[in-house]
């Protein structure tokens, strides 16, 4: 195969979340599946976490998860990807 054959498949929140929606169906949480998420495809995870930074839906979610989990102190932080 050569570099014209190759595909650019671009990371979008949408991708992201639809390639991780068959573990969050499992019972999987965010944070877990958004981790074996970059694992799977090789990425370092901060990778993952500007990708997740695009998109405010999936940031709510993480955030969420985060506070039930107690990662983070408050519910009311401004932002979870200061908080790293």
């Amino acid at each position: 195969m050569d570099n014209k054959e190759k595909v650019i498949n671009p990371r979008t929140p949408e991708k992201v979340h639809h390639d991780i929606s068959y573990m969050l169906q499992t019972g999987v949480n965010y944070v877990d599946a958004l981790v074996e998420y970059a694992r799977k495809n090789d990425l370092e995870i901060e990778a993952v976490a500007d990708i997740v930074k695009k998109s405010s839906i999936l940031k709510e979610k993480v955030r969420n998860e985060a506070v039930k989990m107690k990662m983070v102190i408050r519910e009311d932080d401004k932002d979870i990807t200061e908080l790293c």
